[in-house]
């Protein structure tokens, strides 16, 4: 029998690369700047108080930060947090949790035991 090739298909590389701006997570780096630009111009230059503009600034730069850490470490880690919590009924719970042990007093039930003892 002859051989069979094995088919190999190119996957091009943008079309897997997590959308990043300036090493953000491309959501979550517009929600910061919008809110922080928002609180900036509309609250600080607009009311002649730029010290909180400056504020607002420098939460920009701390928040980007963040961002950054949070991106080198796990690009995806919004959608996986999205992912995860998308099925709870509260936050940082799974409501899908089955233990891996059952309790100590557990009865069989009637059928299994006329079944299987």
């Amino acid at each position: 029998m002859a051989e069979e090739k094995v088919r190999q298909i190119s996957i091009n590389q943008s079309m897997t690369k997590p959308l990043l701006i300036l090493g953000c997570d491309r959501d979550l780096f517009a929600l910061s700047s919008l809110m922080c630009g928002y609180v900036g111009f509309s609250l600080g230059i607009t009311r002649a108080e730029f010290s909180v503009a400056l504020f607002a600034g420098g939460a920009w730069i701390l928040i980007h930060f963040g961002l950054r850490l949070m991106g080198k470490a796990d690009p995806r880690m919004r959608e996986v947090f999205q992912r995860s919590t998308q099925y709870s009924d509260r936050p940082f719970h799974n409501q899908f949790h089955i233990p891996a042990r059952s309790p100590v007093k557990t009865e069989i039930p009637a059928f299994v035991r006329r079944r299987w003892f």
